[in-house]
């Protein structure tokens, strides 16, 4: 687990400095405190035939700490930067070994076994890793780089140019802050990803908040020759099953336990978040299981608010499992750790359970370098109540108009103006039966609405709902609308928003977050099975018969109460000022791209206990604290 950053440059006049170099790697130091490394071509002129090549390096030693597996690493002819972990890279070097009798291996690592998949495979060496990664391989001899992220896309990759599609100069790196270094890196804001962030809060798209900067989406591959894409394309598709097939629990419990096994290869001490839900609980049980030779380290936050408190539930499962746990009490500081967040993301993000995923990882960070975690548990394994929901709608779509109305008026005069109360979900729901699925399901996921996204911005033309275009086409590839709605969550809102969050929450403190529900195989079983095998009889069947025996019965009927923060309440007691005070500053990014009378009905609205905005004022929030470090 690391960091990268480098620039391949066609024309001259973008030439790349060392002290260009070294700003760019500073700005991701913290992905990397254990080391630094750099290449930089400073001879020739570069041209289309002659590029100059910079790379830098920012390492968190994992795998062989030995100075021997550093980067840039190089077998005389690629230069590699990469980060993430390969788990079978120990099969992978005895494959390599066969096919390459003659290497000479240098270290004991993954980085080597890596490049060495790429000089044997070429492009076609993703297919071959099971890890998180991304890297970025520059070959001397064909004049080519290679960029490749994972089939997740847990690990981050971003390219900017000045120019599109033919560029003189290509950069990359694992952060868009390092690009931001460049010169010729333009701020300009991209008006499509500024209201798709309004309304889902995380970018969907390969397009960024910046407009000469891209995203690589997951399993996405790129072949880079004078100045131009030669080649490219995608490796995987999580929505497609595997050949074999699902059939029994029992298959998803070999392939979770085989994932987890996997994953706790380290040179380094490692331990597993645990919250006391089903996922965290079920990859903590798997991973006690299979390290039955030394006691698993768990790991828990709590706040002194109840409702937000899941330590007495994760100290259970902990104390059943027999495990070394710690827990800790957090007194949030919002008004600090806001703009760290901000910052660290590089663009805005407006999922606020990213504060105590902060959290979390500080304080584990103290004890381990590696941490496992439930991620993806609930788009796998069908977890959410909206799943529920858009199977219980589907049917009400049945019944006669006059029925649906009748329903939707008894349910209208609940009160509650909290965003999770039971009344506020029910009333969203009310009015998703009179919707399309596909409509349906992109209403649950949003924070803004098309109309009040067109009364803040002045819009004139509405833009694509991508999230429903991404339903229908799973629709129409025959899956029912629970199948869709979770084939659509493993596309966007996993990568776009949950596991884009584990990376900067944790990196920020220099921790490896893996997540074995990302493996590849046990995707590609997930994405076979049946609605009655996701939710017959509650949510999660396949995992609650799986693990029945491991785990005490109240785990799986627990209520689930999600990684959250009062931020609502905040917003009307300790963080009124700092929520004001940066919404309405004179220089505010709002105050030039929206109207803000709008701004100022949320904030009054949220602060009268009218209507509880806490959702949109946290994204509203967060876009200037990010705007703040780009104006800067």
């Amino acid at each position: 687990m690391c960091g990268f950053a480098g620039v391949v440059v066609w024309d001259d006049r973008y030439r790349v400095s060392p002290e260009t170099l070294r700003k760019m790697s500073a700005r991701i130091a913290h992905r990397g405190p254990d080391g630094e490394g750099y290449y930089i071509d400073r001879e020739q002129q570069a041209t289309p035939d002659r590029p100059q090549v910079a790379l830098a390096f920012r390492r968190l030693a994992i795998l062989d700490p030995d100075p021997r597996s550093d980067q840039p690493f190089t077998d005389g002819r690629h230069w590699l930067v990469f980060n993430g972990e390969i788990y079978n890279f120990r099969e992978l070097r005895k494959e390599l070994s066969s096919l390459r009798p003659g290497y000479e291996w240098r270290t004991t690592g993954d980085t080597e076994v890596l490049l060495a998949a790429y000089a044997q495979w070429g492009e076609k060496c993703v297919e071959h890793l099971n890890g998180m990664f991304a890297f970025a391989v520059w070959d001397e001899r064909e004049k080519t780089l290679f960029l490749a992220r994972d089939r997740m896309g847990q690990k981050p990759l971003y390219m900017a140019a000045p120019v599109w599609p033919k560029f003189p100069v290509l950069a990359f790196a694992s952060e868009i802050s390092a690009l931001r270094e460049l010169t010729w890196f333009k701020s300009e804001i991209d008006e499509h990803a500024l209201r798709e962030y309004l309304r889902y809060g995380y970018g969907c798209r390969t397009e960024t908040i910046f407009h000469s900067c891209l995203r690589f989406g997951p399993s996405m591959w790129n072949t880079f020759h004078r100045g131009m894409s030669r080649d490219g394309g995608l490796y995987f598709n999580p929505n497609v099953p595997s050949t074999s097939g699902p059939s029994q629990s029992a298959d998803g419990r070999g392939l979770l336990k085989n994932a987890t096994q996997r994953q706790l290869v380290s040179d380094v001490p490692l331990g597993c978040f645990l919250s006391g839900g089903v996922d965290s609980s079920i990859i903590a049980a798997a991973m006690q299981r299979t390290t039955s030779k030394r006691q698993t380290l768990t790991f828990s936050i709590g706040f002194d608010d109840s409702r937000y408190d899941e330590r007495p539930l994760a100290a259970a499962v902990a104390k059943h499992l027999g495990t070394e746990h710690h827990e800790f009490v957090v007194r949030p500081d919002a008004s600090t750790d806001l703009p760290k967040l901000a910052a660290v993301f590089g663009e805005p993000f407006g999922d606020s359970s990213a504060l105590p995923t902060h959290y979390l990882a500080r304080e584990t960070r103290q004890f381990v370098k590696v941490a496992l975690s439930g991620d993806g548990g609930d788009e796998l394994f069908g977890g959410y109540d909206r799943y529920r929901a858009m199977r219980i709608a589907e049917r009400m779509r049945s019944f006669p108009p006059l029925a649906r109305r009748a329903v939707s008026a008894g349910i209208s005069t609940l009160r509650g103006t909290h965003p999770k109360s039971l009344a506020s979900r029910l009333r969203r729901f009310a009015k998703s039966v009179h919707q399309p699925a596909p409509q349906s399901y992109s209403q649950i996921m949003r924070i803004f609405d098309d109309s009040t996204i067109q009364e803040l911005t002045g819009a004139v033309r509405q833009d694509r709902d991508l999230l429903a275009a991404q339903f229908i086409n799973q629709t129409k590839e025959g899956r029912d609308v629970v199948q869709a709605a979770l084939a659509t969550d493993r596309s966007t809102y996993l990568p776009g928003d949950l596991l884009t969050k584990a990376d900067r929450c944790s990196m920020l403190h220099g921790l490896e977050v893996r997540s074995p529900f990302m493996d590849h195989e046990l995707v590609q079983f997930a994405a076979g099975l049946t609605t009655d095998q996701l939710l017959k009889g509650g949510p999660k069947r396949m995992l609650r018969e799986a693990f029945k025996d491991d785990l005490p019965a109240w785990v799986f009927k627990r209520k689930k109460m999600g990684f959250a923060v009062p931020i609502g309440e905040w917003f009307r007691g300790e963080l009124r000022p700092m929520l004001r005070d940066t919404l309405f500053a004179g220089d505010s990014f709002g105050r030039q791209h929206f109207n803000m009378k709008v701004v100022e009905r949320l904030v009054d609205e949220h602060e009268r206990n009218r209507v509880d905005h806490s959702q949109r004022l946290y994204a509203l929030l967060m876009l200037e604290l990010w705007w703040n470090t780009v104006k800067t």
